[in-house]
């Protein structure tokens, strides 16, 4: 390295200082600046006791719960209730960005076994060892025909997903016709409104695969499986269904 050239670690830690001072992070339950004493870096203190309450501990779903009928599995970090239903809707609702990445962390952290990063402004870090194993590629559930156009929250966590673990994120799963919105339908109904709803862009660097495919929220399963099954018609070698949260009763806790 030539004399006065900075490194690009130092240089890269000096714009994530400048950032931090710009744009601190908050924690996505509350919304408050998080400081030193945030939990993983990314729950203020006053949050942290309730969103371990909401850990869906084991992450993993059991089918017998929900309805997956072409996924090899399913995870999620949280339940869909209280503080994180909250901050989920926060985000599908009004975008907040910021708060779709703490959220992908804690999902990374939940699920994956990442390790948290230091402190506020890092990212976690995933060592291949703790929690489920992670596939080839990440592909993001897509949204409905005539949903309102930008980012959603299932491409932002992929995309952070992608980043923490080192993988791959293809954006290759289309609808194939206009569905209604699952949450007016009763199950039979959601499983029809789905099934054949979805296909794989034909050439996608998804097939012969494993896939880790990710919403923000499982409710029946419908979703996740219909598109595990456009999936696997389009060649990937395995489907496995991450979201931030799974919506289940209390009573199945």
């Amino acid at each position: 390295m030539s004399a006065g050239r900075p490194d690009r670690a130092a240089l890269l830690a000096r714009l994530q200082r400048i950032a931090a001072l710009a744009y601190p992070r908050r924690c996505p339950l509350c919304g408050e600046v998080l400081g030193p004493d945030a939990a993983a870096g990314l729950l203020c203190p006053g949050c942290a006791p309730a969103a371990k309450a909401l850990e869906h501990t084991p992450p993993r779903l059991p089918a017998t719960e929900h309805s997956f009928y072409a996924v090899d599995g399913a995870a999620s970090a949280y339940y869909y209730q209280g503080e994180i239903r909250h901050a989920i809707l926060r985000c599908k609702m009004h975008g907040s960005p910021w708060a779709a990445r703490e959220l992908a962390d804690l999902t990374a952290i939940q699920v994956f076994g990442a390790q948290p990063a230091p402190g506020p402004g890092g990212i976690p870090v995933y060592a291949g060892a703790g929690g489920l194993l992670p596939g080839d590629c990440i592909v993001p559930v897509p949204p409905r025909l005539g949903a309102p156009p930008g980012p959603r929250l299932p491409d932002r966590v992929a995309r952070r997903l992608g980043q923490i673990l080192g993988l791959p994120v293809y954006g290759d799963l289309r609808p194939t016709r206009r569905m209604l919105p699952q949450k007016s339908l009763p199950l039979a109904q959601r499983l029809q409104n789905q099934k054949d709803g979805y296909a794989l862009r034909p050439g996608s660097e998804a097939a012969g695969r494993r896939v880790i495919l990710v919403d923000d929220v499982i409710t029946s399963g419908a979703t996740v499986s219909a598109c595990a099954l456009a999936l696997f018609r389009g060649g990937a070698a395995d489907v496995f269904a991450i979201s931030i949260a799974a919506d289940e009763e209390p009573a199945k806790r």
